[in-house]
């Protein structure tokens, strides 16, 4: 069975590909790498790095900056769950007024730009 984050990849792929087609065209679709590709030693390492240079444990995988405002999209494959420290970011970023959602799809996506109201050439304004 593929590791969680390599289920996950296409979906991603797929959902940064229609946020770029679909958005107005000066958006931009960000991927915030949260993962560590190391084993043992070394990703304790990076995992030290990361976090001096600002990494936050639980920050969404996807970071939109759109006209009408930023959104921010975790990707979760099928039976793959927020963390609890996703739960707290995402419910601290809420607080704060940010459009936060986990998702497991395009249509995902597509349902929670139409419920945010956002603007894109496949929802319509």
């Amino acid at each position: 069975m593929p590791k969680r984050h390599d289920r996950e990849s296409p979906i991603q792929i797929a959902i940064v590909q229609y946020l770029r087609a679909v958005l107005p065209l000066e958006s931009i679709v960000h991927h915030a790498r949260g993962e560590i590709n190391k084993r043992g030693r070394s990703v304790m390492i990076e995992l030290a790095k990361a976090k001096r240079k600002g990494a936050m444990a639980g920050f969404p995988d996807l970071v939109v900056l759109a006209p009408d405002g930023p959104m921010f999209f975790e990707v979760k494959a099928e039976g793959n769950y927020a963390s609890p420290a996703q739960k707290d970011m995402h419910e601290r970023m809420r607080a704060m007024g940010y459009r936060v959602a986990v998702v497991r799809s395009v249509d995902d996506v597509r349902e929670w730009l139409g419920e945010w109201g956002v603007e894109s050439r496949d929802t319509g304004p």
